[in-house]
């Protein structure tokens, strides 16, 4: 076998070696759906989060041009017309006031005003946390008329005056009786309190009994109940509002870890269990899910739920008769014959050529009300309302003859139903079939379609007994039409999907018509929400709120409009109403992947859309995702192998954005494939191919870094790989800083802590602590003798200031065992008291030191050797004599730039083992510090006592350093395990030196102090 062949084996197999590596990582460390390690999550998801982001902005920052009967006009990429906001925004701030001062009549309105208007659903995003029914209210007005005349029984009153401020039980009468609002609540922990006395009635069996379980499932329709949240409170909903509604759920949006809300947990497990054990827990969902299944006529029983899968709501529509035989449909304010209306034109084998493109009518607005005297009025289509005697004949009208009769009447022409009352055709009028009706004697018109008779023939029995003043849409406002572009069906309704109507379309006439009492027979593809093993809901949002009005996904209308009754009611019929807030006054905004401030409202009628439209993202599963990334590292590796380096980099960069293409067209189709850990793997696999290949081609020129990484400062490293340079053996004599650090008292440690093993938890702690402050401050590390360490500023990289980077070091580095002291004391018992008490010394100097790689041919160490050196070992062991922690000298001291350290003249001290006295400098701390002032008056007293004893005015000095004992940051008093202060020695070497002078009478000291030991 050739070299060459050789070579690419050898190529090969380390490229798939190194390969392997790579990708065994990447899927080790980037799985963020259910990861291995679970440290790596939140880096993984944050990488994902990226790209995902990204894709939303661009997706919901799309338009299209959406088909209405008088044109086409430009809305958001996906508007959901079905689907509205009652606002409370700045409009309704303004003119109805401070929110919290609003009384709850205006919501009172808003629930009465839409409920008449035929909405289906109303789900709340405010939440109503207790009421007292006007009882404050009416105590305030009886205290302001006792105060303004006391003499008359106005205690009498109380119970008027509470009925008139009693808009709690107004609300909670126009929630029940619209029979269509979806209430919500807040799950939270008990950290959100600060006495349990407060929050422990929110967290009982007994709370969630009051409020009553209607809206919850049971712990058995979930197959995995561990992975429910549990949460300890239920709050802000009080038991009357609570079985009000004809469902509730909770309202919770909690962001991811970086902030942002993409997912949203649809379920909650309460009470408790782990608080609670001994009591049964429910299961409850949000007020999104609770709202669909209300526009199901969904019983929670009948839900089914898999962890890690799906929600399982069964089909969204359908029909069902009652114990009494009548029909009825799932679907709030969709009644039976419009039901039958529907299915009468799909039936016809025409009827997708005649709604290409055309929107059909199927039904029309019907609404009857009795009035207070039993008469009933009816409201038809158009707006036309219709009096008492008109209603009565219309009724009487459709006694006679039905719907489908009007149909055999020819185009203009009438038909006599009574004397003087006909039924015209109207003109061009062949698809919607529009009649008009005139009674000769009272001169009025109206217009009706056939569902208009047929409606009213299957409610006359129902009418007869209609409670007063309470008006009942008999039926809506529904039309559909067939796209042929994206050969699907569509409606005015939001239930009928594609899907519903094919179902629809196809059920056998039998099994619809002969439908028994108790039975139910429904439409449509089984709903399953996804959600991830934890029950959370990756929320699809579909469009921006920051942007122009008439591109936004969902429509807003003010609240001030709504509860004013400021808009037609015909723009209710069928729709879904969310009551929240976009107003910036009120702060509910979250981040959302799409945009920064998102009204948290949009997320609950975001995720309804979703349900409603099985417009559903959803992430490709991990062991997927894993397969395309081998499959994406091998094709890259290849590439890196054996095509140039330029055309490799190049081909790998056009795969990676065709790759980030693809995977955003699958986004917005709902299924996320994942990005960061496939480009990730691309790029290594070929740059390591690439290195590979570098490696067989250019052997001769690789530096040898690893080679001396173990033993070399990672700055030299630099330098070398830099230049090229093998170490050899020498030095080089620079002037830089030598730093020499040293536990007092370490002896002690080791008699105290007594287990060597935990001595040395102890130590790496503190050399851990010490030594990254080292580094921060670009010093080197020498190496560690025991406790003790040894460093160097600027060398082999010089410093700008070698020595104020080591005086900032020290300062740093007491700083910090203040800090580990505070820890340590913190912990209790885990440590005696010698270690909340310890103290460490620096000796710094600064001067002509070399430094180099010394050693032997077989092993050098980067190290520094030279007098300066040891007069810096002998500071730090000097300062012990003083009760110093940072000896410095005047070497180092002249180096330090004026202003930005605290210190004071130490002494003039001849050290072990040197002959020539060194004058020295005790460094307090960096100024700016916090006893600053303490420290500037210390050193101003200090510099004074020190002109006295060198004057050898003994008694001054005495004087003026037991002055300065009131500011020693050390004194033992003030600082616990410190044994001495400066002040103290002087004041005891005064002291001794009044008694023997350092000289003889006449003769001059130079005030020199020479040390006996080490």
């Amino acid at each position: 076998m050739n070299k060459k062949i050789l070579k690419k084996i050898k190529k090969i197999l380390v490229g798939t070696a190194i390969t392997s590596i790579l990708v065994f990582l990447i899927l080790l460390l980037g799985n963020s759906q259910d990861p291995y390690i679970d440290v790596t999550k939140t880096a993984a998801q944050d990488m994902e989060n990226i790209f995902y982001d990204q894709f939303f902005k661009i997706k919901t920052g799309k338009t299209f041009e959406k088909l209405e009967k008088d044109g086409k006009v430009s809305m958001s990429h996906s508007f959901e017309p079905n689907i509205m906001i009652v606002d409370i925004d700045e409009n309704a701030l303004t003119k109805l006031g401070n929110y919290n001062e609003w009384d709850r009549s205006i919501h009172a309105n808003v629930i009465k005003n839409l409920s008449e208007g035929g909405a289906s659903a109303i789900g709340f995003d405010i939440l109503f946390k207790s009421a007292d029914f006007g009882q404050k209210k009416a105590e305030q007005t009886i205290g302001i008329l006792n105060s303004l005349d006391s003499t008359k029984p106005w205690d009498t009153l109380f119970s008027d005056i509470r009925s008139h401020y009693n808009f709690d039980s107004l609300m909670i009468k126009d929630i029940k009786e619209s029979g269509n609002a979806i209430v919500c609540f807040m799950m939270d922990d008990s950290t959100s309190f600060s006495h349990k006395s407060v929050w422990e009635k929110l967290a009982t069996y007994e709370r969630a009994e009051e409020l009553g379980f209607s809206s919850t499932f049971d712990n058995s329709q979930v197959d995995s109940i561990t992975h429910v949240e549990p949460k300890t409170l239920l709050d802000n909903i009080y038991p009357e509002l609570a079985r009000a509604g004809a469902r509730m759920g909770s309202v919770n949006a909690y962001p991811d870890d970086d902030g942002v809300v993409r997912h949203v947990s649809m379920l909650y497990r309460f009470p408790n269990p782990y608080a609670y054990p001994d009591v049964p827990s429910r299961v409850y969902s949000t007020m999104s899910l609770m709202t669909v299944m209300h526009l199901f006529h969904l019983d929670p029983k009948d839900v089914k739920i898999k962890m890690g899968q799906y929600i399982e709501l069964g089909k969204p529509f359908g029909i069902y008769r009652d114990s009494t035989g009548i029909f009825h449909t799932t679907f709030p304010q969709f009644s039976y014959p419009m039901f039958t209306e529907l299915r009468k034109f799909l039936k016809n084998k025409d009827a997708q050529q005649i709604a290409t493109d055309e929107i059909i009518d199927i039904s029309k607005k019907l609404i009857a009300k009795k009035n207070s005297d039993g008469k009933i009025q009816i409201s038809l289509f158009d707006g036309q309302a219709l009096d008492e005697d008109v209603s009565e004949l219309l009724l009487n009208i459709a006694d006679k003859i039905d719907g489908d009769s009007l149909l055999a009447i020819p185009e203009g022409e009438s038909l006599e139903v009574f004397e003087g009352v006909t039924i015209t055709r109207e003109e061009d009028a062949e698809i919607n079939n529009l009649f008009l009706v005139t009674d000769a004697k009272s001169e009025e018109e109206f217009n009706i379609v056939p569902s208009t008779l047929n409606t009213l023939r299957f409610f006359r029995d129902s009418l007869k007994v209609l409670p007063e003043n309470e008006p009942k849409h008999l039926s809506i406002d529904m039309d559909v039409r067939y796209d042929k572009a994206e050969k699907k069906w569509k409606s005015s309704l939001v239930i009928l999907t594609d899907k519903v109507i094919r179902d629809i379309m196809n059920a056998p006439n039998e099994k619809v018509d002969n439908l028994k009492s108790g039975e139910e027979f429904r439409f449509g593809p089984v709903k399953r929400v996804p959600i991830d093993n934890y029950g959370r809901y990756l929320v699809n949002y579909i469009g921006r709120f920051n942007t122009d009005k008439e591109s936004r996904p969902f429509q807003h209308l003010s609240y001030y409009d709504v509860t004013m009754n400021r808009h037609d009611q015909a723009m209710f019929q069928g729709k879904v109403f969310i009551l929240g807030s976009a107003a910036p006054a009120l702060f509910d905004f979250v981040p959302g992947p799409h945009e920064e401030n998102n009204p948290a409202v949009l997320i609950h009628a975001t995720i309804i859309q979703n349900i409603l439209n099985d417009n559903y993202i959803v992430n490709l599963a991990e062991r997927h995702q894993q397969v395309i990334v081998i499959l994406l590292a091998i094709l890259c590796m290849l590439l890196g192998l054996f095509i140039k380096s330029y055309i490799s980099i190049a081909i790998s960069m056009i795969l990676m954005g065709l790759y980030a293409f693809i995977a955003f067209r699958y986004f917005q189709d709902g299924l996320y494939i994942g990005v960061s850990k496939q480009l990730l793997a691309m790029l290594l696999t070929n740059i390591a191919a690439l290195i590979v290949q570098f490696y067989y081609e250019n052997k001769e020129k690789r530096f040898l870094d690893n080679a001396f990484k173990q033993y070399i400062s990672p700055e030299l490293i630099d330098e070398m790989v830099n230049n090229e340079i093998m170490p050899t053996l020498g030095g080089e004599k620079s002037n830089i800083t030598a730093y020499f650090t040293d536990i007092a008292s370490f002896s002690t440690f080791s008699e105290k802590i007594g287990d060597p093993s935990r001595l040395v938890d102890l130590l790496n702690e503190y050399l851990t602590a010490m030594t990254d402050t080292l580094l921060s401050n670009k010093g080197t590390l020498d190496k560690y003798e025991g406790d003790a360490i040894i460093a160097f500023f600027g060398a082999p990289m010089p410093l700008e200031n070698h020595a104020q980077s080591a005086c900032s070091a020290a300062c740093d580095m007491q700083s910090k065992l203040m800090k580990l002291r505070k820890k340590w004391a913190s912990e209790g018992d885990k440590w005696p008291k010698v270690v909340h008490d310890m103290h460490m010394r620096i000796g710094i100097n600064s001067g002509d030191i070399v430094t180099g790689n010394m050693g032997s041919t077989m092993r050098k160490n980067y190290t520094m050797m030279g007098d300066a050196v040891n007069l810096a070992a002998r500071l730090e062991s000097a300062a012990k004599q003083y009760g110093a922690y940072i000896q410095i000298s005047e070497d180092t001291q002249k180096h330090l730039e004026p202003g930005l350290f605290i210190y004071r003249s130490l002494d003039t001290i001849r050290v072990v083992g040197k002959s020539q006295p060194v004058k020295t400098f005790e460094l307090l701390s960096k100024t700016g510090c916090e006893n600053e002032e303490t420290l500037l008056k210390l050193v101003e007293i200090w510099e004074q006592a020190r002109a006295a004893y060198l004057a050898m005015e003994w008694d001054k000095a005495i004087e003026l350093f037991t002055q300065c004992l009131d500011y020693e940051p050390h004194l033992p008093e003030r600082d616990p395990g410190s044994k001495s202060c400066p002040s103290l020695v002087y004041i005891e070497r005064c002291k001794t030196y009044k008694e023997n002078p350092p000289v003889k009478p006449g003769e001059e000291w130079d005030g020199v102090f020479t040390a006996t030991s080490k």
